[in-house]
């Protein structure tokens, strides 16, 4: 089935009853461009929504290849020349295993389709595969960082993906990478009944002095049923910057049962008591769905789910919470009346 087609057919569902208003503001068209300039190989890419929880609606978009859906291709993404392209072609030509996907991450809520972050989810802890990819990333400047950065993370820590912003340096901005951190079930429960721990932990990565708000924040994510990752923009001694991230991730089982839809509410409750988010965190829940849809002998499965809230501090200070939808379309053949 035409890729555009699906994808035009999440972003109604996900958008129907009033929620492309309430969530995701006027960005719908920077955002299917970014769709269209994402597609490589044949595979519909996953896709990441990502909707402010508070403060005027906006939505940017990250579009996910798996590296089986490429493996040993040579191959392009639809819209983008150069640095894309490289880090492409470094990815699909890496073992089975070692890497998962390749994220381009756009702000569609500047209209920026031109210059998305590249971004690498590993698939084990080899240091030498996200080194690689820096470089093919044009980023081989900020290995010796990231290098100094994971060799300093709590042993528990999973560095589970890094990510480069050409645009960003570019612009003249300070250079950094990001790094995202699964702390792991024996460390999160460690946080969740110690706030000292995550204080020391915090402290080894270059957050000595973060400020309590930050750290309250991220015991409470902690205390809850939900995997927790931390992110860190990561400056080029290999420390922690200012500004960090918390996450818990979801999986569509949570939505549906009775007792991860309390866990649910209860967590969405103390992120607006935190004044980071209004109403429509209520309406994460309202664009959970998989539908099947035929056409001309072809079947896809399309559906979404919110997978991510995430909170952010700067300088230690309360920020902004944000929510991602994880979206995806699975092709089927339909032969002889049956679906396989």
């Amino acid at each position: 089935m035409d890729r555009m087609d699906l994808y035009n057919l999440i972003y109604a569902l996900a958008a129907r009853d009033g929620r492309e208003v309430a969530l995701f503001g006027t960005c719908a068209a920077a955002a299917r461009e970014a769709f269209s300039r994402s597609l490589t190989g044949a595979a519909f890419p996953e896709l990441w929504f990502e909707v402010p929880l508070a403060g005027d609606p906006w939505l940017d978009l990250h579009a996910l290849v798996s590296q089986e859906d490429v493996a040993g291709e040579v191959t392009t993404f639809a819209g983008h020349e150069g640095v894309y392209d490289a880090a492409l072609a470094w990815f699909s030509h890496q073992q089975p295993g070692a890497v998962r996907q390749l994220a381009l991450s756009y702000d569609t809520s500047a209209g920026d389709v031109e210059h998305p972050a590249v971004q690498l989810l590993v698939g084990g802890r080899d240091m030498s595969v996200p080194l690689g990819f820096l470089e093919a990333a044009g980023r081989a400047d900020a290995r010796d960082s990231y290098r100094s950065f994971v060799g300093s993370m709590p042993a528990p820590w999973y560095a589970c993906y890094v990510g480069a912003f050409p645009g960003r340096q570019a612009s003249g901005r300070p250079s950094w990478v990001r790094v995202e951190c699964i702390v792991g079930d024996e460390a999160q429960r460690s946080y969740a009944a110690d706030a000292s721990a995550l204080r020391a932990h915090l402290a080894q990565v270059g957050l000595e002095d973060l400020r309590g708000d930050a750290v309250d924040g991220m015991q409470m994510l902690a205390r809850s049923p939900f995997p927790l990752e931390l992110q860190f923009n990561v400056g080029p001694d290999g420390r922690a910057l200012p500004t960090v991230s918390a996450s818990v991730r979801f999986q569509p089982s949570d939505w549906m049962g009775e007792e991860g839809r309390a866990a649910i509410a209860e967590l969405a409750r103390q992120v607006r008591a935190m004044c980071l988010a209004d109403g429509r965190v209520e309406q994460l829940a309202q664009t959970l769905f998989a539908k099947r849809v035929t056409h001309e002998g072809a079947s896809a499965v399309v559906s979404c789910f919110p997978a991510f809230v995430k909170l952010r501090w700067r300088e230690g200070a309360p920020c902004d919470a944000k929510a991602y939808l994880l979206a995806h379309a699975h092709e089927t053949t339909v032969r002889a009346g049956r679906q396989s």
